[in-house]
């Protein structure tokens, strides 16, 4: 028997509603919020113009990137991260000379036509290899007519993000867009700031607008206020400390200690930069997680790697640790932890210096490098062993837990500090030098 339909039945205008995305909701401009914002900013322009934060060049990048953000916020959604983009790559020409600017877009299209191309993608892969391998060599000779200025730029750009996005091409089942390639390769404070985090391009695509962008806004500008603390307690360490580490200017156990510190401590200018970094990506909707947490104040040395460079830490879990872990997980999970680690400590100490080649025009194989990240990662690797194996002390509450866990710092700091200073050092020999030179001053 036929189903009757009444004629009055709409079947033919029947429409699917159109598709929202769930994000545009959390761009809701707001006057009021955004007043309370932009009064944070100007703040913080004349903190960096009073007190001189960085060289011009920042000031610069901070007006570029506050004022875009004034306009940002009040452009359609579809809008936002197109404007970001022509912001970023418009600021490649405010910030660098034109012939610098306009070499990294050229060098970033070609690496997109080729990685976007129907090739499959070990070919795709072999060519970008074969055309790295060239920059490297024109990077040592500084050959091809190519300004030198061109260089420490290109490596800070495409360096180590490049390994990540290859390394998600590999397994993504999609042709890279354009519009996020541009995103996360072209950033605008990636111009000015040369040692930059390790973003990853999943987390930098997965959390853009994942909250409403005043909490997003207003976190980053705290980070920023953070890194700015960091830099002016840098500027202030580095004026202390002073520009030598001569043996013979250290002449008590005092002096020793105090330039060991120090020298630990002017890695704030790392931290006060990262935050800074991440602060200004915030403000254009990528609600980025910490660069650093609290590091001084690491309780062992696993605890010191979670909390320090959280960026490269996970960069290294991703590229190197779950790849070997997982490949030899079957011979035991102690066994594929310990050789995993082992790996990640080879090659942050290679990867330490083809960052330096890249910014720096040379190697950087030195025994104090060596040795810094032998013994860091023997270390670690230790106290990871120890933690799988169910050793971890019974956590004692009150202020006798309080104390111990004060010892722990303490510990902690001060062999980070001698590692550290180690590290800095010309040679072994002269670290031993300086070590020992207050005995005889």
């Amino acid at each position: 028997m036929a189903t009757m339909l009444a004629p009055e039945t709409p079947i033919l205008t029947t429409t699917t509603p159109a598709r929202v995305d769930p994000r545009e909701a959390r761009a809701t401009t707001n006057p009021v919020r955004f007043a309370i914002l932009a009064g944070q900013l100007g703040l913080l322009i004349l903190v960096f113009r009073v007190y001189h934060v960085e060289d011009p060049a920042f000031l610069l990048l901070a007006a570029l990137t506050f004022g875009g953000f004034a306009v940002h916020y009040w452009l359609p959604f579809r809008l936002k991260e197109p404007f970001w983009i022509a912001l970023s790559l418009g600021g490649a020409f405010v910030l660098l000379e034109p012939v610098t600017a306009t070499l990294l877009l050229g060098c970033g299209l070609g690496f997109y036509l080729l990685l976007a191309s129907p090739l499959s993608f070990r070919a795709r892969l072999g060519i970008f290899l074969a055309a790295a391998g060239a920059l490297a060599y024109a990077r040592a000779t500084l050959g091809f007519g190519i300004p030198y200025q061109f260089w420490p730029v290109f490596g800070a750009i495409f360096m180590f993000r490049m390994m990540v996005y290859l390394y998600d091409l590999a397994h993504s089942s999609r042709r890279p867009e354009l519009k996020e390639y541009l995103s996360y390769f072209f950033v605008l404070p990636n111009y000015y700031f040369l040692l930059f985090p390790v973003i990853d391009f999943q987390t930098l695509r997965r959390t853009r607008y994942q909250r409403d962008i005043h909490d997003i806004a207003q976190q980053g500008i705290l980070w920023m206020m953070r890194g700015t603390v960091h830099l002016l307690l840098y500027r202030l360490i580095y004026h202390l400390k002073g520009p030598s580490n001569a043996p013979e200017a250290i002449t008590t156990f005092g002096t020793l200690a105090a330039t060991m510190v120090m020298t630990y401590l002017l890695y704030l200018r790392v931290s006060g930069q990262f935050h800074i970094i991440v602060g200004m990506m915030h403000l254009f909707g990528y609600d980025l997680p910490e660069t650093h947490r609290k590091f001084l104040l690491a309780s062992s040395l696993t605890d010191f790697w979670r909390r320090i460079n959280i960026y490269w830490k996970d960069f290294m879990v991703k590229m190197v640790y779950f790849p070997v872990y997982f490949k030899l997980r079957r011979s035991g999970e102690i066994h594929a932890q310990v050789i995993a680690t082992g790996f990640v400590f080879t090659t942050t100490w290679v990867l330490h210096s083809y960052q330096w080649f890249w910014l720096r025009g040379d190697w950087l194989f030195t025994w104090p490098d060596f040795t810094f990240w032998a013994v860091l990662g023997a270390l670690v690797t230790i106290n990871l062993i120890l933690e799988a194996r169910g050793k971890k002390a019974r956590k004692i509450e009150g202020w006798p837990g309080r104390i111990i866990h004060g010892a722990k710092v303490a510990g902690t700091f001060m062999l980070i500090v001698t590692l550290w200073s180690m590290w800095n050092a010309p040679s072994l020999g002269e670290w031993l030098d300086v070590l020992s030179w207050w005995e005889i001053g």
